[in-house]
């Protein structure tokens, strides 16, 4: 393979493995953007009903009295559908109330309670589903926690929506940006190529003639190029001079 073969290969080598990892990387934002929003939402719905909650314990109502928690949480499940169950639970760990009504009053996942002993909003995995919790607080300290469950398939659908318009639009880009950039790259090998074309044409000529320079500008390479050929137009010249010289003694004989 020849110096300029070689040159584009590696030009188009790495232009292809650039233009393939814009894509992935896209992508992977794509995907932390996606986590950061649904974490944001999720933090706002709890903050939300940790405000309700407190506030109504702050007037000295006990949590299982707090009627319109339940309704409250069934409107919010009913207005996003990646939620699976929303759950707010006591102190002793039993769901007070709950999107599933079935659960009320049964034991809450154990870790929700070790989980409660920080501030701030704390999530886990379980199933393919993301739970994003708090707790609450009345005047003696932690009274409960709250816990909404998110479903893995509204994520792996957002994943799939993003991976599609990524590989359209990566596509495009790809074979137009590669397209441009083998272009750009042909043109700049021929361009770096002009003075070798030059070198070569001048150090083929066999004439005898003493080498003309070419048109235009001349560069080092070619200088060098003809004071070579010249160099051999010499030699030669002197090679056809002994041999003539060598028959002229020859005839003489």
């Amino acid at each position: 393979m020849t110096f300029f073969g070689r040159l584009l290969l590696i030009i188009a080598v790495s232009l292809a493995v650039t233009l393939l990892a814009l894509p992935a990387a896209t992508f992977f934002a794509g995907e932390q953007v996606n986590d950061e929003i649904e974490q944001a939402r999720a933090a706002h719905l709890l903050g939300a009903l940790r405000q309700t909650t407190e506030a109504n314990l702050g007037i000295g109502l006990m949590l299982d009295e707090i009627g319109l928690l339940q309704s409250t949480i069934e409107r919010e499940k009913a207005q996003d559908p990646s939620i699976v169950v929303i759950d707010i639970f006591n102190a002793a760990g039993r769901s007070v109330y709950s999107t599933d009504r079935g659960s009320v009053g049964e034991p809450v996942d154990p870790t929700w309670m070790n989980k409660l002993r920080s501030e701030g909003t704390w999530h886990s995995s379980f199933r393919g589903e993301t739970i994003f919790g708090t707790r609450f607080e009345n005047d003696l300290g932690v009274a409960g926690g709250i816990a909404v469950t998110l479903s893995g398939a509204s994520r792996v659908a957002r994943m799939e929506s993003l991976a599609l318009a990524v590989a359209a639009h990566g596509a495009v880009i790809v074979v137009g940006a590669f397209a441009v950039g083998m272009a750009i790259a042909l043109l700049f090998s021929r361009w770096l190529g002009i003075p070798f074309r030059r070198v070569a044409a001048i150090l083929r000529d066999t004439s005898t003639a003493a080498p003309v320079a070419p048109s235009g500008p001349v560069g080092g390479l070619e200088r060098a190029a003809l004071q070579v050929r010249e160099r051999w137009r010499e030699e030669d010249a002197r090679l056809a001079q002994g041999m003539a010289r060598l028959e002229a003694l020859d005839d003489e004989d």
